[in-house]
């Protein structure tokens, strides 16, 4: 969501809008944006068969009837294959809980007060926000305690609390990490979110960071993710492997030199 909303902000072919990313949303918040005519892309989760299996995926959304229950969508990976253009309610729900309910909004720049509005103010404030979304994800964890969504929803908000200045959380986001991995996550997980890597590696544990890192690289799709280099680089060095680490660094930053994870392995890189 970062490099959208940079591409929309700060891009070499800057537009005219504006865009924010969030989490914790819920489907009021999507209709009230909705209304005002505001189109709100989602990140959530996908299923479109056994064969395939789980990914990550953005949807945009840009009307609702409550009637039937339906979002009005545009969905880049469906396509002319799904042509009714609606996405339910509940399968909203469900899937867009897998990414902790993100989404990002698209504005006119003179629409930046009433977008503030809309959101209210637990989405201005950060901490408010994450502290909201780790509160909504411990009750969801009460609830169903066998999701792995919702326990790496808890790490998620955990980490980001910690790295907006309580870093004894840290502890606890990796404890809520490691019940997701009990639990089962998606083999595509670390594709999208890489909350683990960063709260392993506050606490000391290297080796978990290295151990994931090695499993997304097994495929692919993983060896396609920067970030899986950067986080590597960053656990090797910790343990000493200077050469190790550098050859992580130089790889994520050639995968994507132009992203802020590119621009993080450069300047581990010039650090070395």
């Amino acid at each position: 969501p970062d490099e959208l909303v940079e591409y929309v902000n700060a891009s070499s072919w800057p537009t005219p809008l504006r865009a924010a990313a969030y989490v914790g949303g819920d489907l009021d918040l999507l209709r009230r944006l909705l209304h005002a005519g505001l189109p709100v892309i989602i990140e959530k989760g996908l299923m479109p068969d056994e064969a395939t299996g789980w990914m990550g995926h953005y949807l945009t959304l840009y009307g609702y009837d409550d009637i039937t229950g339906h979002f009005l969508a545009r969905d880049t990976y469906l396509g002319p294959w799904r042509g009714d253009g609606l996405a339910s309610y509940r399968d909203t729900e469900r899937y867009w809980e897998q990414f902790n309910n993100a989404f990002i909004v698209v504005y006119p720049p003179e629409r930046e007060a009433e977008v503030a509005e809309l959101l209210g103010p637990a989405f201005v404030d950060p901490t408010a926000m994450w502290a909201a979304v780790a509160e909504r994800a411990r009750a969801a964890a009460r609830l169903d305690v066998a999701n792995p969504f919702v326990w790496f929803n808890l790490g998620a908000s955990l980490t980001e609390l910690a790295k907006l200045g309580d870093p004894t959380l840290y502890e606890a986001a990796a404890a809520a990490y490691d019940q997701a991995r009990l639990l089962g996550l998606p083999a595509r997980m670390m594709w999208y979110r890489f909350g683990p890597y960063e709260a392993y590696l506050a606490v000391g544990r290297h080796a978990d960071v290295a151990a994931l890192a090695e499993a997304t690289l097994a495929s692919q799709g993983g060896r396609n993710v920067e970030e899986t280099y950067l986080y590597q680089g960053r656990a090797l060095a910790a343990t000493g492997d200077a050469a190790g680490a550098r050859a992580a660094f130089a790889r994520a930053a050639r995968l994507n030199p132009d992203s802020s994870t590119g621009r993080a392995a450069l300047a581990e890189l010039e650090k070395e």
